[in-house]
């Protein structure tokens, strides 16, 4: 999703389904390469949101108010394992009634664990309690113990879902805004990628060693990188892999170009393979999304080490 330089504005493509011809919605936003999915709706759209299965699943929502004074809204956050029940119940209690608009967070595959939900849940809140536009119903802040591998997809969801709230509904969209404003300002995601991000050198090969596989990489073309022959990868692959990654490992797997290894767990690629970005390699390897800028590193040899032997 990253990229450098001119490659990280390149545009995204979001998929946008219209259930009524009134902008407020309900509509359903899809990013390509991506497992989140936005839902904004009125609130009095809610008996035939029903009918969308997506809103049953587990995940992250925010009702949102209009409110006088200092603040342009109001929001509640919030995340629950079947977020239409959970919203059926503050319909029930009036627990909000000032709320107008919803937005509602899930994942594609329907996959998203309790403690990811609470983590996008804090996440929401934690931009938006720092920012003066906005009122935050609840401000307390309790953050779930993420392994490291699973905090960095959740930051990519995260990240997925503020492109998502934007288009078409303008209350969601005030309130994404408003988030990704404050992430710039204090640095909490860094969604202009291309700072700080090292250019790939031409003359050096890279190393990749984590949960037992290794794999050594060259630069390519642009901002590709080339898998080396030998690498040993992952063969087991997570849910948050990119579907790029998996359909070139399907290819792989078909055609023989990938073996087990003695080791369990693990395949050995026969072939050279090239991959779109630092990013993309790891993925590959590591068989899950992973933070691939930080996990290459530069091997104790040169290309020019290998043509002297």
């Amino acid at each position: 999703m990253n990229s450098q330089n001119h490659d990280a504005r390149r545009p995204k493509s979001i998929h946008v389904s219209l259930e009524s011809p009134d902008a407020l919605g309900p509509s359903i936003r899809r990013l390509a390469s991506s497992d989140a999915i936005v839902m904004t709706f009125p609130r009095d759209a809610l008996p035939r949101i029903k009918a969308h299965s997506e809103v049953s699943r587990r995940g992250v929502y925010m009702l949102i108010a209009p409110t006088a004074g200092d603040h342009a809204f109001r929001v509640y956050v919030g995340q629950a394992q079947n977020v239409l029940q959970r919203l059926i119940k503050h319909e029930r209690s009036r627990e909000f009634p000032r709320y107008l608009q919803v937005a509602v967070i899930v994942s594609t595959d329907d996959q998203m664990r309790g403690d990811v939900a609470l983590y996008l849940e804090q996440r929401m809140i934690q931009a938006l309690v720092k920012s003066d536009m906005v009122m935050v119903e609840n401000r307390a802040l309790r953050f779930p113990a993420l392994h490291q591998d699973d905090q960095i997809v959740a930051e990519q969801f995260f990240r997925d879902a503020l492109l998502l709230l934007g288009p078409v509904e303008p209350m969601a969209a005030m309130v994404a805004s408003t988030i990704a404003s404050q992430e710039r300002r204090n640095e909490l995601v860094n969604l202009d990628a291309s700072r700080g991000r090292p250019f790939l050198q031409s003359n050096v090969i890279y190393e990749f060693r984590r949960d037992g596989c290794q794999a050594y990489a060259v630069h390519a073309n642009g901002r590709s990188m080339r898998v080396l022959a030998g690498a040993t990868i992952v063969d087991e692959e997570h849910f948050s892999l990119p579907r790029r990654c998996q359909e070139l490992r399907q290819r792989l797997r078909a055609a023989g170009s990938v073996v087990r290894c003695a080791q369990d767990g693990l395949l050995t690629l026969l072939i050279d393979v090239d991959l779109f970005s630092q990013t993309g390699a790891a993925d590959f390897v590591a068989g899950r999304r992973t933070l691939g800028t930080r996990l290459w590193k530069l091997a104790n040899f040169t290309l020019e080490d290998e043509r002297d032997v």
